[in-house]
């Protein structure tokens, strides 16, 4: 296990300006621009472990969960060694498995949510009928050029859109919220 404090050379219970100041510091002289050849190797090298330590203990829900897991580190008798906590402790890598049995991540229920009703199936076909029946008939009026006609179809047809626009908001106006949120 790395220790973040001695990459940064500060204390563990330095202040967040004493951390943020000792990483400028050593980012200015360690930064590989300053560096040519070999010594530049070298240079993105120790400047990657000063970042990672930036990024771990410069935030403070990291640093706490790095000090955490620093603190059991050093707890434990056995020696093992385990790396350093870095981004979400919940994250749980996801499974690209292909047999869906196997999946205990993703929800295949097709089961609506409780609290949910659905909408009947002629809201969700509607803004489509429109739309298509509304060129059918803007088609129609361009081929007789009667301007009644083409400034009726040009309502369905919006119609049509503002409900492919509307309907979301009505699904969700339907859905109740839960109770456990």
């Amino acid at each position: 296990m790395s220790d973040h404090y001695r990459t940064l050379d500060v204390p563990p219970d330095a202040t967040a300006a004493e951390l943020r100041a000792a990483y400028l510091k050593l980012a200015r002289a360690n930064h590989p621009d300053r560096f040519d050849g070999g010594d530049r190797k070298v240079a993105e090298q120790r400047m990657q472990a000063i970042n990672e330590a930036w990024n771990v203990v410069g935030a403070p829900h990291k640093r706490r969960e790095y000090d955490a897991s620093r603190s059991a580190h050093h707890r434990q008798s056995n020696g093992s060694q385990q790396g350093p906590m870095r981004g979400n402790a919940q994250f749980t890598p996801f499974d690209d498995d292909d047999d869906p049995a196997d999946r205990s991540d993703v929800d295949l229920d097709p089961t609506p949510l409780t609290g949910s009703r659905r909408i009947p199936r002629w809201v969700s076909m509607a803004p489509i009928v429109l739309v298509v029946w509304g060129l059918v008939v803007l088609g129609f009026g361009m081929l007789v050029n009667a301007a009644a006609i083409i400034a009726f179809a040009l309502i369905v047809v919006l119609l049509g859109g503002a409900g492919f626009l509307f309907l979301p908001l009505i699904v969700m106006s339907r859905a109740e919220r839960d109770p456990n949120l």
